[in-house]
């Protein structure tokens, strides 16, 4: 069978380049279309075109040809059509977990031949739709949009009046009846509004605070205070108060401090904390009581839920609603939108508007109400509030409110002109315009005041609880109101129709065990695993259904699994039943494949254990062989699951996989050959280019191709998961860092022995530096990067190769801080203990690295007396011709700015002149 264009060293080269780019599709180079709507887990567009295209071409295709093909040339080259030359167009691809479409776009915009996008998930189904389908109506559609996206406005604005009158929206939080003085206390994680920064302003961290400098747009706070024994929420708006534009301040999470000025301001810190179950009374600042798993505020909150209930079935009253231990409560109200946002605090007349909504809610026919049950497990967090009902996330104003929207598109369908097909389209297009609305609309909202102000309920994977959020009217100028998003429905369908090519495109709602098809050349797909996306995705569901009907009640209802009453990560199952799925998908997709095609897998799950999986259900029960891995980025920078400080591995993975494994070898021989070849590979490819995380993974592959080529290997012990998990950890992990290692070792001509060395310099050389600080790194990579795969994390510890912070949970490589000048690199070296230690005389040095350590800190302070303290330290120790060794591959490998960098280049200068 030929080999591929994807499976060669001029691809791999690249594929960084590729990352960085696509990198921008999940920052501010978005493409249009992804604002129509939300979806969990995009590719972005770039990844799936270039590894699409790579699947298709032959291994000696000029890459250079390939890079214009995919528009690499270009800073975002999604915004570009591919020019393929009509070279793809006997190709059929297949994406059976097709989610938003990315893969399936690209495949359509590259001019294969047919494109088939199938999704189980009926959310996704509709979505796919809009994305793959109905863009063939071109300009028309657009003007369509336009126009009865108008009409749905008009149609809701009398309603919305009332209910809002001439706000944008406001602030509402839960309040609780306190036990002690018997009050309501609004309960407030911070009480921050706007803090909008201008040009020049940085963040930097102090402690465990993070303190933000420089020049302010807008900064706006909330002071809770008491007044004639009630309580205010005052606004304090400084742009006012200074009667400035901009403010050139300081500001952490209590205290703004005004530069070139003796004001500063104290900003009330939140009064509760629900991690230590921690909740102050406003009023007589009695911290409310917590008995062991009965926390009074939890169960004041669940009590509010099982009344809201009776409420809407007519058992209690008002009165008697708003008489529970907890309700939903109003902080402040705004006006406009960013820098121009104004807040007012909260009047009477706007707290009877408020809870005269829930009169208007009993109203409403019930059927028009979510009252579908939220899946009561791990994922979704808020019902462990008592909110087992998705219309609990929503206050009465809001329901009122979205249901006319509802009702609105279903009367709005039949207005339409056109066939029924072109109805379904437009239809279709508004829904998500308003499902988008309604993930801006809830009570799992929150405030965040340096950016957007209201962050959707999404940002959050797991659809969190929120103390306080943000309430907006539909008709708002402001992010996530309806009229926003129909402007986004426009650029983003604007993008698509540019993108419409001819290919055939089938989207299907199938099961892929159910999926009929014939026969593909390439399959291109995320595979699931312990997928999560029918949970939170029912969030849309019960919205979408009562507009287009589907016989499910939920999708988790219909795709969790029966008979298990257990969980993993979040969802009903277990780690055994996720890998049997996964291996039966495999299996369907090796029957769905041509005998000369290729199956891509982007798999967004790199924990160890997740690699077991994989392997099991790709090669040791499908036959599938690896050809070749590569990284990519699909985090989504934006949002906030994504800010995070610690360096890790776990990027996503794609992996490219052909029929079949054929033969058997014992398990030493691969070991070897993979060995000798990866290592040759890496000596090679080092002196390319510089290495990264990146690395690890195209290392891995190699590994992977050569164990993987093989349907059976003797010797690895046990049978199914256990030989697997076996492989993995026993021989795949270690082989991957033991090639790594020996291809530095042999590209600079020495030799690494000591697995505590060798860990050192796979951290120091995969990760890049942190300026001011040093490398932290997460317990996956530790097993990832384990050389014999038996070395303990105290084991390292105890060596002084890493330091754990458990408090913080956080586990840190025992390397200088990373500094700029030779003064400060020098201070750094001198923190180190085992430094000290020697500066002292005390040579007890116990590996290789301290001994590097210390000659580095000799090189930097004293380069005079290096040669002579070498000399001297051979005599008291064992490790000095290792630490050197180090000292080497450091000296070619290191980034410049690496602080280890300079003095190991003076360390192997001497041992040169030696």
């Amino acid at each position: 069978m030929d080999k591929l264009l994807i499976e060669t060293d001029d691809f791999s080269s690249i594929v960084s380049k590729i990352d960085r780019k696509a990198a921008k599709e999940k920052g501010p180079g978005r493409p249009p279309f992804w604002e129509i709507v939300f979806w969990w887990g995009r590719e972005p567009l770039l990844s799936a075109r270039a590894f699409i295209t790579a699947s298709l071409l032959p291994e000696y295709f000029n890459i250079d040809e390939y890079k214009k093909i995919i528009r690499l040339d270009k800073d975002l080259p999604h915004k570009f059509n591919p020019e393929t030359n009509e070279k793809f167009g006997s190709f059929i691809l297949l994406d059976p977990y097709a989610g938003f479409g990315s893969i399936v776009l690209e495949a359509k915009r590259l001019g294969l031949k047919k494109v088939i996008a199938s999704d189980p998930i009926p959310t996704a189904y509709v979505f796919l739709k809009g994305v793959l389908v109905y863009p063939k109506y071109g300009q028309k559609l657009i003007n369509d949009i336009q126009k009865y996206g108008q009409y749905l406005i008009e149609s809701i604005k009398e309603d919305v009046k009332e209910l809002y009158g001439e706000y944008t929206g406001c602030v509402g939080a839960w309040e609780v009846k306190c036990p002690i003085c018997g009050n309501y206390t609004p309960l407030s994680f911070t009480w921050h509004l706007l803090e909008l920064k201008g040009s020049g302003s940085e963040d930097e961290e102090e402690g465990e605070e993070k303190v933000r400098t420089g020049v302010f747009k807008r900064i706006v706070y909330m002071r809770p205070v008491m007044e004639n024994n009630k309580l205010r929420i005052k606004v304090i708006d400084l742009n006012k108060e200074l009667k400035k534009k901009s403010i050139n301040a300081r500001v952490t999470k209590n205290r703004i401090i005004i530069k070139d000025s003796d004001k500063s301001y104290e900003i009330p810190e939140g009064n509760v904390k629900v991690g230590n179950k921690y909740a102050r009374c406003l009023y007589c600042g009695s911290v409310l009581p917590d008995k062991g798993d009965e926390w009074y505020v939890r169960e004041a909150i669940r009590e509010w839920n099982k009344n809201y209930e009776k409420f809407l079935s007519s058992e209690i009253s008002l009165e008697e609603l708003r008489n529970s231990k907890a309700r939903p409560t109003l902080l402040v109200k705004f006006k406009g939108e960013g820098k121009n946002q104004e807040f007012e605090e909260i009047t009477k007349k706007d707290e009877e508007v408020f809870w005269e909504a829930f009169d208007k809610l009993r109203e409403i026919d019930i059927m028009k109400i979510p009252t579908e049950k939220a899946f009561p497990y791990g994922i979704l967090t808020f019902t462990r509030w008592g909110m087992d009902k998705f219309y609990k996330l929503f206050n009465a104003r809001q329901l009122v409110i979205l249901t006319k929207i509802v009702d609105r598109l279903n009367e709005l369908r039949n207005e339409i002109n056109g066939d029924e097909g072109y109805k379904e389209a437009i239809t279709t297009y508004l829904t998500m315009a308003f499902l988008n609305h309604v993930r801006y609309n809830s009570m799992l909202t929150l405030i965040e005041s340096t950016r957007a102000f209201n962050v959707p309920i999404t940002a959050f994977r797991g659809l969190a609880f929120s103390w306080s959020w943000v309430e907006i009217s539909p008709l708002a100028n402001i992010s996530g109101s309806l009229t926003k998003l129909l402007e986004h429905v426009k650029k983003g369908l604007e993008y698509l129709v540019q993108t419409n090519t001819n290919p055939q495109v089938e989207v299907i709602h199938s099961d892929l065990n159910n999926l009929q098809t014939e026969h593909v050349d390439l399959i291109v797909t995320n595979p699931p695993f312990a997928d999560d996306k029918p949970y939170v995705s029912d969030y849309f569901y019960v919205w979408l259904k009562r507009i287009f009907p589907f016989p499910y009640n939920t999708q988790w209802e219909e795709f969790m699994p029966r008979g298990i009453n257990k969980t993993y990560n979040g969802i009903v199952g277990t780690l055994e039943y996720f890998r049997e799925k996964l291996a039966e998908t495999f299996l369907r997709l090796y029957d769905l494949l041509k005998d000369n095609g290729t199956l891509v897998t982007f798999y967004s799950n790199s924990l160890p254990e997740a690699w077991v999986s994989l392997l099991y259900a790709g090669w040791y029960t499908s036959k599938f062989r690896i050809i070749a891995t590569h990284t990519v980025t699909t985090k989504d920078k934006t949002r906030m699951t994504a800010i995070v400080s610690t360096v890790t591995l776990d990027k996503s993975i794609v992996i490219a996989w052909r029929k079949k494994a054929e033969g058997s070898k014992l398990i030493q021989d691969v070991r070897d050959e993979a060995i000798s070849s990866v290592s040759k590979w890496l000596s090679y490819y080092v002196k390319s280019g510089k290495l990264s995380i990146d690395t690890y993974i195209q290392t891995l592959g190699k590994v992977l191709s050569i164990f993987t080529k093989y349907e059976k290997i003797i010797g690895i012990g046990g049978e199914g998961i256990k030989a697997v998990e076996n492989l993995v950890k026993n021989y795949i992990y270690p082989i991957t860092t033991q090639a790594i290692i020996k291809g530095l070792s042999e590209s600079v001509g020495v030799r690494v022995d000591d697995p505590y060395s060798s860990f050192y310099i796979l951290v120091k050389v995969l990760l890049p530096p942190v300026s001011g600080g040093v490398r932290k790194i997460d317990r996956n990579s530790l097993v990832l990067l384990n050389v014999t795969g038996d070395i303990a994390e105290k084991d390292l510890e105890r060596n002084d190769i890493i330091q754990v912070d458990r408090r913080r949970k956080s586990i840190i490589l025992n390397e200088p801080e990373s500094v700029n000048s030779v003064s400060d690199g020098i201070l750094s070296f001198e923190k180190l203990e085992h430094v000290k230690e020697a500066k002292a005389g005390n040579y007890n040095l116990n590996n290789p690295v301290q001994v590097l350590h210390y000659l580095e800190y000799v090189a930097l302070k004293f380069p005079d007396k290096l040669k002579e303290e070498i000399d001297k330290l051979k005599e008291k120790s064992r490790f000095v011709n290792e630490a050197i060794a180090i000292a080497k591959i450091f000296s070619e490998i290191l980034p410049e700015n690496d602080v280890e960098r300079e003095p190991s280049r003076k360390i192997s200068d001497v041992e040169r002149f030696l």
